[in-house]
C-alpha cells in the first residue's frame, strides 16, 4: 500500500510543477513552452535478479506483465525556455501481483534531466544531464523475518543526447540516448527513438520504442550477514510507447 501511494503522489507531483510555473507573469511565460505527456508501453522485462544468495532470472512479457497488473502510471512533463534551457521529468511505475517465478511487485523509475537545446541545419539537438532514480521490491519467502518483501532504491547519473528533425508539416522524428551509472551501478542507459504527429496546435500523437538498461549490483556478500542483504537487479525494460503530449 505504501508502495501505490508513494507511486500516485510522484504522479500527482507533475500537475503542481507545471501549474506553479505556468503562474508566471505574462512576460515570463511567454518566453516558456511546457508540455504534458500520458503514455503506455507494452512494456518486456528481461533480465535477471539476485537477492540474497538467490538468483532468478527475470523474463517478464506484456501478456505476463498486463495479467499481473495491479497499478500502473507513466507521465512526462518538460519546460522549454527561449533561450535554449530546458528541463525534463519522467516517472513510470507498475505494481504486480506475486510471481513465484520472478518475484517482481514493483518497478518505478524517475528521471530528473536539464537540458540545452541547439539548433542546426539538419535538425535540433538537446544535450541533456540528470538522474535517474530506481525503485524496485521483490517477493521472496522467507528473506526476512519481517515479512516477505524486500525493496531497495538506488539513484544513477546520467548524460545523453536527443536528437529531433521535422520531416513534414505534421510529422517530427525524435530520438534520444543516455547512458550513465552509479555508486552501485556498472552501467544504465536508455535508447528511445519514434515520431511525434501534431492532431492540432496544442496536442500530438507520440508513437515510440523505449529501452532502459541497469546493471545494479549494491556490493554486498551474497546471503544476509555482514554488511546486509546481497541485491542485484540487471534488467532491459522495452517496449512500444503510446501517448498523448498536450502543449501549452
Amino acid at each position: 500500500m505504501n508502495t501505490a501511494i508513494k507511486s500516485l503522489a510522484l504522479c500527482c507531483a507533475f500537475l503542481p510543477l507545471q501549474t506553479i510555473a505556468a503562474e508566471t507573469s505574462t512576460a515570463e511565460a511567454s518566453s516558456w513552452n511546457f508540455s504534458v505527456e500520458l503514455y503506455g508501453q507494452l512494456t518486456n522485462i528481461d533480465g535477471s535478479t539476485q537477492v540474497g544468495s538467490v538468483d532468478k532470472s527475470l523474463d517478464l512479457s506484456t501478456n505476463d506483465i498486463f495479467s499481473k497488473l495491479k497499478m500502473g502510471g507513466m507521465a512526462h512533463t518538460e519546460g522549454l525556455h527561449s533561450s535554449g534551457w530546458g528541463y525534463s521529468f519522467d516517472y513510470a511505475f507498475m505494481n504486480l501481483d506475486a510471481d513465484p517465478v520472478s518475484g517482481l511487485l514493483h518497478q518505478g523509475v524517475l528521471e530528473a534531466k536539464g537540458f540545452k537545446r541547439y539548433d542546426y541545419s539538419f535538425g535540433s539537438i538537446d544535450y541533456m544531464a540528470g538522474i535517474r532514480w530506481w525503485d524496485i521490491t521483490l517477493e521472496r519467502d522467507g528473506l526476512t523475518n519481517k515479512g516477505h518483501e524486500i525493496g531497495v532504491d538506488w539513484i544513477d547519473y546520467v548524460v545523453g543526447v536527443r536528437y529531433s528533425k521535422q520531416l513534414s508539416q505534421d510529422w517530427r522524428f525524435e530520438t534520444l540516448v543516455d547512458a550513465g551509472t552509479g555508486t552501485d551501478t556498472n552501467f544504465t542507459g536508455q535508447v528511445n527513438t519514434g515520431v511525434r504527429y501534431a492532431i492540432n496546435e496544442w496536442s500530438e500523437l507520440h508513437l515510440a520504442y523505449k529501452a532502459v538498461w541497469v546493471d545494479y549490483d549494491n556490493g554486498n556478500e551474497k546471503g544476509f550477514s555482514g554488511d546486509g542483504v546481497h541485491y542485484g537487479y540487471d534488467t532491459v525494460t522495452h517496449g512500444v510507447v503510446m501517448g498523448w503530449n498536450i502543449k501549452f
